[in-house]
């Protein structure tokens, strides 16, 4: 099967994926009771206004009262037409809102992956060249320790001892109409907050080291594993026969660990992430994805719920489908006929 077919075959079946996931979605949170709709009677209620009037206005600003399968082929059309919808809470478009917050999870996102990865392959290849060492101990007792600490206890650590030892306040705090990218950015979705024009580095500082050290622990642990796996193959040997130092020794290594390491990356990583983002950006105050998303679900915002579920969705089935090119491209076995 050429390599032309390999990816139409499984960008087919990631688009496949995303429908199924959307519409599950959408059906989970379209079919169930609107928690907010007693909260409006019970305010029309307390106000002296009629609570029935109240809920049918509110059903039918959401189009609530519309059939199912119409207000799901609606969405599906404006889904492929790239039309969000508005959202609820704000009235500006689902793509503005969600793009609006998007860039200040990456500030600390593309960091925190990146310094994972590069640091615990490095450190796990270093401690299965030198097993049973003083380092070989150390590096696995840090990643123990990295794994059973709860993220947001550590986020907690980190930010006292800022305030405490450091005298600075380790929150990211943005105005609405701030934009770190030099033009206009509005979040409607969060409150108004003191502008705050510093350094970002040092603002995301805290949530780097806290996500970092999340996902270094795994990274750690499984590059260590399955460097072990290989260094004693008779590979290793030939080359240290031939006079072949560490750095090469450790290249060969890493490459015949690739395809595990990479499934490690694309899978595990991307768990991990979808979980902690909340956590981290609850307890540093960043108004990002997270942040937008949990408004949205406490206010039962449809549309905005739907694009944060879309977002998601589309990282994940596409980090798939990139582990499956990966697979391909690091041993073309992978996914052959003669499989």
């Amino acid at each position: 099967m050429s390599f032309q077919l390999k990816v139409a075959r499984r960008g087919a079946f990631a688009v496949l994926s995303m429908f199924l996931i959307v519409t599950v979605a959408f059906a989970f949170v379209t079919l169930t009771e609107d928690p907010n709709v007693g909260a409006v009677a019970y305010e029309a209620s307390n106000t002296g206004g009629d609570p029935k009037e109240a809920v049918q206005a509110y059903r039918e600003a959401r189009n609530l009262n519309d059939p199912f399968l119409q207000r799901y082929a609606k969405w599906m059309m404006n889904v492929a037409t790239l039309d969000w919808g508005l959202s609820y809470s704000t009235g500006q478009s689902v793509l503005g809102v969600l793009g609006s917050s998007l860039p200040f999870t990456l500030l600390y996102l593309v960091p925190s992956m990146l310094l994972s990865l590069v640091i615990g392959v490095t450190v796990g290849l270093y401690s299965a060249l030198n097993q049973h060492s003083l380092s070989d101990k150390f590096a696995t007792a840090t990643a123990y320790f990295s794994l059973g600490t709860p993220n947001f206890w550590l986020a907690q650590i980190l930010f006292v001892v800022a305030i405490t030892q450091m005298n600075w306040v380790p929150y990211l705090y943005i105005a609405p109409g701030f934009d770190i990218w030099g033009g206009t950015l509005s979040l409607p979705l969060l409150p108004d907050v003191p502008l705050l024009k510093g350094d970002l580095v040092k603002y995301y500082s805290l949530p780097v080291v806290t996500l970092t050290t999340v996902l270094l622990a795994g990274q750690l642990r499984y590059a260590r594993a399955e460097s072990l796996e290989y260094v004693d193959a008779d590979f290793v040997k030939i080359a240290k026969a031939k006079g072949a130092g560490p750095i090469r020794i450790a290249v060969h290594i890493l490459r015949n660990a690739a395809i595990p390491l990479v499934a490690l990356f694309f899978t595990d990583m991307l768990s991990v992430l979808v979980l902690n983002i909340f956590v981290i950006e609850f307890a540093f105050a960043i108004p990002g994805f997270a942040q937008v998303s949990m408004n949205a679900i406490t206010a039962r915002d449809l549309p905005l719920i739907l694009g944060m579920t879309m977002v998601i969705a589309l990282v994940g089935v596409f980090g798939n489908f990139l582990q499956d090119m990966a697979y391909t491209v690091l041993d073309p076995r992978v996914g052959s006929d003669a499989e």
